[in-house]
């Protein structure tokens, strides 16, 4: 009985010492993990208005929850930070568009999916797809991807009634 009281209070303590060292390394990391995140979305709108000098973050009403944020490139347009639950994970993706209405950008900042199917809507051949069409013109899904690419597509729907309204299109 000893024993097993021993061993029990032994487990104990171990779980609790191993869970406070993960909380502790949770702590010190989960900052420099984020900073890295917005330093990931800075390079991104970066890319999508390169000759932007500074990016304000924008209110904005979302009926789908699709938007996460807003970004104004001053003077050129906005974009727009979305979230969408594709066949395997989430997507998250930044779509750009410039004061005319015409997506001038797109760059997925984040994606789990099947590789070589639901991988692609990363690659350029779908950027392609998505860059010069303008509001409200559809986007074409990814053979093979078709769950995710329609997932991104009704993320990119909704990205474009945020931009109407911001816009005034």
């Amino acid at each position: 009985m000893k024993k097993i009281i021993s061993l029990t209070l032994f487990l104990a303590l171990a779980s609790a010492l191993a869970g406070a060292v993960l909380a502790g390394v949770n702590s010190i990391t989960s900052p420099i993990i984020e900073e890295q995140k917005i330093a990931a979305v800075k390079a991104t709108l970066k890319e999508i208005f390169p000759s932007a000098t500074e990016f304000a973050e924008v209110k904005f009403e979302d009926a789908s929850g699709k938007v996460n944020n807003v970004y104004e490139a001053k003077g050129q347009g906005f974009a727009l930070k979305v979230t969408v639950q594709g066949y395997k994970d989430i997507i998250t993706f930044l779509i750009g568009y410039d004061l005319n209405g015409e997506a001038v950008g797109f760059k997925v900042v984040s994606i789990n999916d099947t590789p070589g199917i639901g991988m692609r809507i990363g690659d350029q051949e779908f950027a392609d797809l998505v860059i010069g069409s303008s509001v409200p013109t559809p986007v074409d899904t990814l053979a093979g991807a078709t769950v995710s690419s329609s997932a991104v597509v009704k993320g990119i729907e909704a990205a474009i009634v945020v931009f109407k309204t911001l816009a005034e299109y």
